[in-house]
């Protein structure tokens, strides 16, 4: 019973990570209606960032700064995919198609550039714990999936609180409905977007920090990690966030339980076993006819 509560609790934090993920992908997915693989990238990008700055100054600076420094490198690279080809794209009015391959570019290109600078070598920052666990009624706690839950929880409402309670979330939504129409009612729908891609790349910064501090950083992490992000996303209903977040939560509790019982080497397969059935018996995904609208 304690290693099944373990397994489940291990699983909810890699799932809330998860989860982050997959709302940064289902964000841009739902104002821009394609599927941004360069958010991968960005997690790469944003773990090298958080890495470099904790190097090169000593002593170690706090966590919550390496954090800052982390998210304000995914917002600002994020911001200059926009900027260089997004905002042209949107500019032609292009077809979805074509920001789906300038993502898978970018993507490419600042992962080989990560390549080029670092390597295939692998970092780590330093232990954030000098204690790695903590014991309760005869279980086991990881400190770092703890902290890891807790920081993706309360991004996660802050998220939510942002897009349903407040009047940028309101704009941001009505422009994913009809982009035309927001303009139309006084909206910068430029502006959203944009908006919206910053907070992706955000999230993506967080991300890129607790995945480096969990595991080692190497070029391919963000885009290893993104896709169980897109499984999450595909498997929620692309462009729904709450079907997003509780796909991914029971997607890392299936990948913990699997890795456990069957081996790491047959949970992907497993993972990717699970979205095909959903793609074909319901390719909305869990949140419906919404999503299925929206895509």
């Amino acid at each position: 019973m304690s290693v099944s509560i373990q397994l489940i609790i291990n699983g909810i934090s890699i799932g809330a990570v998860y989860a982050l993920i997959g709302a940064g992908f289902a964000l841009v997915f739902g104002v821009l209606k394609f599927s941004n693989f360069a958010h991968g990238s960005v997690i790469s990008a944003c773990a090298y960032a958080g890495y470099i700055f904790q190097s090169s100054i000593q002593p170690t600076p706090p966590f919550w700064v390496t954090a800052a420094v982390c998210c304000l490198a995914g917002m600002a690279l994020t911001y200059l995919v926009d900027l260089l080809v997004y905002q042209r794209l949107r500019a032609k009015e292009s077809n979805s198609l074509f920001f789906f391959l300038a993502s898978v570019t970018f993507a490419i290109l600042i992962d080989q550039i990560l390549t080029v600078n670092f390597g295939t070598k692998m970092y780590g920052y330093p232990p954030l714990f000098e204690i790695s666990t903590l014991t309760f009624l005869d279980i086991t706690f990881s400190k770092m999936d703890m902290t890891m839950l807790a920081i993706a929880v309360v991004f996660l409402l802050l998220l939510i609180v942002l897009l349903e309670h407040t009047r940028i979330g309101l704009a941001i939504r009505a422009v994913a409905i009809n982009s035309r129409v927001s303009r139309l009612m006084g909206i910068n729908a430029s502006l959203m977007v944009t908006g919206t891609l910053v907070i992706a790349g955000f999230l993506g910064g967080i991300t890129g920090l607790m995945m480096g501090i969990k595991y080692t950083i190497y070029p391919a992490l963000g885009s290893s990690m993104m896709m169980k992000g897109f499984i999450a996303s595909t498997i929620g209903g692309l462009g729904s966030l709450n079907g997003t977040i509780f796909a991914a939560v029971l997607l890392g509790i299936v990948e913990i339980i699997c890795a456990y019982y069957l081996g790491a080497e047959i949970t992907p397969v497993v993972l990717f076993g699970i979205m095909l059935i959903f793609l074909l018996i319901r390719p909305q995904g869990l949140a419906g006819r919404f999503a299925q609208d929206r895509a």
